[in-house]
């Protein structure tokens, strides 16, 4: 099965590409006119349709295999980036391929998760979920630096053509996967319990991080003129990949709700920062903190659901967890875009670090509790 792992890690790597050149999918709506508000709303449609979705493809998985739903979502995101390439400043079609490459990303996001184990032993899965969480951040080392290099000289067009190109390449090999034969089970009423419940708002929350910092920080360069955010990326990337590949290797900590502490912190430390900083040495401060969320909170998610999910609903249990993180994806751009509109972009990431602060708190405090009672392994 390790060839299979390998196959899907690389693909994951192509897709992921297109994925990283999208983090200037912002800068590409303030450049056709739209204020913070607006951009906000559009780029949350992406989300939307993945919260919409990844139940649905996790019925897929259960019903036919991952390879279907990586096919299905592979394909559909490649086209949904070369529309984005010919659309040009037309913003129904804009909107409409946004919820295009979101439904073809959450589909091929849950199948990649779910191939990685499939077939596999239980104690197998914790390794293989972090050997492709590391090919989740890999292309961030490079692709939004070539790629917004490509669109200063090129254009845009030429940026989302890039995109799809590299998305395009996973194909092939998704085409090469094997499937083994599954175990048929009968298919009871799935459970989601209250551990997986508390997981799903622990995505939550770390869709609202990520999608703040992913699309609001590279803009800071249009109120900070002497700042350059594209090395922000490979700094986060850097630090999440150290975390995923050694440091969670080598001191395994998955698995454990206190894994999430240090990626919560890094998230909100990382936001009050980004008020204060200056330059781009300071903006590599904030890459490190978000670096160690990234790091951190999803793989620690995703090893705990796949331990505790149900075996014949373990696609549509992952689909629920996965929403949530799309929940926080979808609110977290409407109402940061809605308050920097208002407060101003580097005010409100100040006053969205002390929000994150005190929803982790409470959510932590509860979750803790159940570690107590024994409810969730701690």
């Amino acid at each position: 099965m390790k060839n299979n792992l390998w196959k899907i890690s690389a693909s994951t790597f192509l897709l992921y590409g297109g994925l990283a050149i999208l983090v200037y999918f912002s800068l590409f709506l303030k450049e056709i006119g739209l204020n913070n508000a607006q951009i906000g709303l559009i780029v949350s449609l992406f989300s939307w349709t993945a919260l919409l979705s990844r139940p649905f493809g996790g019925r897929i998985s259960d019903a036919f295999n991952p390879r279907t739903l990586l096919l299905l979502g592979a394909g559909l995101f490649s086209l949904s980036l070369f529309g984005l390439a010919m659309v040009g400043k037309n913003i129904p079609l804009i909107a409409v391929l946004r919820i295009g490459s979101g439904l073809g990303f959450a589909w091929y996001a849950l199948g990649s998760l779910l191939q990685s184990v499939e077939g596999e032993r239980l104690e197998n899965f914790t390794g293989n979920v972090s050997t492709l969480a590391v090919f989740y951040l890999l292309p961030y080392f490079f692709y939004p630096y070539v790629g917004i290099k490509v669109a200063k000289k090129f254009g845009f067009s030429w940026m989302f053509a890039l995109a799809g190109l590299s998305a395009l390449a996973s194909l092939p090999l998704i085409l090469s996967l094997r499937n083994p034969e599954r175990r048929r089970k009968n298919r009871g009423k799935i459970k989601i319990s209250s551990g997986v419940f508390f997981l799903g708002l622990m995505n939550f929350l770390m869709g609202w991080s990520v999608n703040i910092a992913f699309p609001f920080i590279p803009l800071i360069e249009k109120v900070r003129p002497g700042v350059e955010t594209g090395f922000f990326f490979t700094m986060v990337s850097a630090t999440a990949v150290l975390i995923r590949a050694f440091l969670g290797r080598k001191f395994p900590f998955w698995g454990r709700p206190s894994a999430f502490v240090p990626g919560f912190a890094g998230f909100a430390s990382g936001f009050i920062l980004s008020y204060f900083a200056r330059s781009t040495l300071q903006f590599l401060a904030v890459g490190l903190l978000i670096g160690i969320g990234v790091g951190t909170v999803y793989p620690n998610i995703t090893s705990i659901t796949l331990k505790i999910a149900q075996e014949e609903h373990r696609g549509l249990t992952m689909g629920f967890v996965s929403s949530m993180g799309d929940l926080g994806f979808c609110t977290g751009p409407v109402i940061f875009g809605y308050i920097s509109y208002k407060m101003g972009l580097v005010n409100s990431f100040l006053l969205w670090g002390f929000l994150l602060s005190i929803a982790f708190s409470i959510l932590y405090a509860l979750l803790h509790r159940r570690v107590r009672c024994g409810k969730i392994s701690s």
